[in-house]
């Protein structure tokens, strides 16, 4: 077992909370229970759509689960932009791509075993040079949902689930610092799932998507299997949540939120069609 797996494995104690708890909940803005503003179907292509981001100037990024390929969005009819890819001597890379970000002018993919990579902005069509790091989490933590953490400027990894026994019952969140890709000793958060039972009505919530609320500077999560969502602090707090009605949302594999405060959720195909579904805020 690589060291880091080792120390997460073996060795997780108390997490680390944020200085700052945040004052606002950003769930009771968005009307979740109800038909999403707009949902927009997503090509064939995308029907393995995963992550998205959101660029500086207000672009939809996402990914597919199999390659390193991000695909610009039009987010009102689904329609795809532009694609670009990260690779090595102009090959896409492979691996099971899990989540996407954008910081400053870089595009960043992990994968579900805790590889990021990472590469500028490409034209369409292009394939750019990608650098990696492994931090080494196969077996410890199956990576699952990826955001930024701006105020710390650090990576969260959202844990699907983890093979410590201490952390069996918790839903973990691990943290990067996004100046040296070095992983953090301790769980940045871990927290109870009979606490986010209570808000969301299912016993287990394994993790697919994170987002930092750039209003509230809440979390908010998503558990794809269960199509459950719910909020916390920065301290790992519970605020709310709840669970997607099925005919909406088949299973919720990302989310993000634009500048304009809108709550976006990408869903894999399962059958049917992809979609990404916006719920305006509500003030």
């Amino acid at each position: 077992m690589k060291p880091a797996a080792h120390l997460l494995a073996l060795a997780l104690v108390t997490p680390l909370g944020a200085a700052l708890t945040p004052r606002e909940s950003a769930l009771p803005h968005y009307a979740l229970d109800r038909d999403p503003s707009r949902q927009a179907g997503l090509p064939k292509r995308l029907e393995e759509i995963s992550g998205l981001a959101f660029t500086a100037d207000g672009r939809l990024l996402a990914h597919g689960d199999e390659a390193a390929v991000v695909w610009e969005l039009d987010p009102g009819s689904g329609r795809v932009i532009k694609q670009f890819g990260l690779g090595r001597h102009g090959q896409v890379l492979r691996g099971d791509f899990e989540g996407i970000e954008v910081v400053d002018d870089r595009v960043f993919l992990v994968t579900s075993a805790g590889e990021i990579v990472a590469g500028t902005e490409g034209k369409d069509g292009e394939v750019v040079a990608g650098v990696s790091a492994d931090l080494g989490l196969r077996g410890a933590c199956e990576v699952e949902g990826f955001g930024w953490d701006r105020p710390t400027r650090s990576f969260l990894l959202l844990c699907k689930q983890v093979a410590s026994k201490r952390w069996r019952d918790h839903v973990v969140i691990l943290a990067v610092s996004g100046k040296t890709w070095k992983l953090e000793s301790r769980p940045r958060l871990a927290v109870p799932e009979r606490d986010l039972e209570r808000v969301t009505g299912v016993k287990h919530f394994n993790g697919s998507a994170i987002a930092r609320h750039p209003r509230t500077g809440t979390y908010i999560l998503l558990a794809g299997p269960q199509r459950a969502y719910a909020e916390i602090d920065t301290a790992g707090r519970v605020l709310g949540g709840g669970r997607f009605d099925r005919r909406r949302h088949r299973q919720p594999e990302g989310v993000a939120v634009g500048s304009d405060l809108a709550l976006l959720v990408s869903d894999e195909a399962a059958g049917k069609d992809a979609t990404i579904s916006t719920y305006a805020w509500r003030p």
